[in-house]
């Protein structure tokens, strides 16, 4: 698609300046352009964003192919419930497994995704998905837990998935949580995952608040592996994991959202009505810090699987 075919109707982002459908900086345009960056930014190298006029979207052009269709980049795939949003998220890992068993995957913790860990479990009992050859990259883990604690993310993806499938728990890997030295911990893990080519797939879940991994709401945008304060929203969601809210940490170490986008593929998972004004920022929003999973409608190739109650601000 030409850029003047584009032009008029949608608004073009180079560094901070929007222009709307008639040139003026800002007409007729949702995009949150204080936080823009992504022109000259090292993630995107000589991209073109632009902002659809109507509804706020953006589309990359450059380095990155310019995707545009209906108005939407992400691909949204709507589901029954909880389990049939469970098994659709499983079909889309289980397939990458299946096309390249040595793939890398990206994973998340979490209620969410725990059904469609169940599903592929119950798969590779079935012998019709193999682990062995796969390795995987977790999200984030919580600051001063130990490996074995059982509120550790990394006792977590024992006990939920990897405890139940052939993988390798030496290609399995969690940020160190329980390394006090935050800079030490976060850069070694950033070594870890770009030595591994970065995922074929990340896993994402979304948080309340628009969090991925444990990127909170910010004034920008973060990149590598990073030691986070957790929002009280944060800390409130994550108590019902653990006897008393005063139990839960008050930090974590977590991918940057730079990390998180270098994936060829990005899956969002999402259910219930408390997710709904999240996933609609993410998939509608203007692209903001104040809701990090925006940045994902900058990715090319993200798809979002969410039940009927996540998706009913989307209609």
């Amino acid at each position: 698609m030409k850029e003047d075919a584009l032009r008029g109707k949608m608004g073009f982002v180079r560094g901070q300046t929007a222009l709307g459908r008639r040139g003026r900086a800002g007409a007729s345009t949702r995009l949150d352009t204080r936080h823009i960056h992504y022109a000259t930014s090292p993630w995107w190298p000589h991209t073109l964003v632009a902002a659809d006029a109507g509804r706020g979207q953006v589309l990359v052009r450059g380095a990155l192919p310019l995707l545009y269709e209906k108005g939407r980049v992400m691909k949204i795939i709507k589901a029954k419930d909880y389990e049939d949003m469970s098994r659709k998220a499983a079909n889309i890992i289980s397939a990458q497994v299946i096309l390249k068993p040595d793939c890398v995957l990206g994973l998340a913790t979490g209620s969410t995704p725990i059904g469609a860990y169940k599903q592929l479990a119950a798969w590779y009992e079935k012998g019709d998905v193999d682990f062995a050859e796969v390795s995987t990259y977790n999200l984030d883990e919580y600051r001063g837990l130990s490996h074995d604690d059982p509120q550790s993310y990394h006792y977590f993806m024992r006990e939920n998935f990897f405890d139940h499938i052939n993988i390798d728990l030496n290609n399995t890997y969690v940020p160190d949580g329980s390394n006090p030295d935050a800079a030490a911990a976060c850069s070694e893990y950033d070594k870890i995952v770009a030595a591994a080519g970065y995922p074929d797939l990340q896993l994402l879940g979304i948080g309340n608040n628009g969090h991925i991994g444990f990127n909170e709401p910010d004034d920008h945008f973060s990149k590598g592996t990073h030691c986070v304060d957790l929002t009280e929203s944060t800390i409130q969601a994550n108590s019902r994991l653990f006897d008393s809210i005063d139990d839960v940490p008050r930090q974590a170490y977590t991918m940057g959202t730079q990390t998180i986008m270098y994936a060829r593929m990005i899956l969002v998972v999402a259910n219930g009505e408390a997710k709904a004004q999240a996933v609609h920022d993410m998939c509608y929003g203007p692209v903001t810090p104040a809701c990090p999973a925006s940045i994902l409608q900058l990715h090319t190739n993200c798809v979002v699987v969410a039940d009927e109650a996540a998706l009913s601000l989307c209609e």
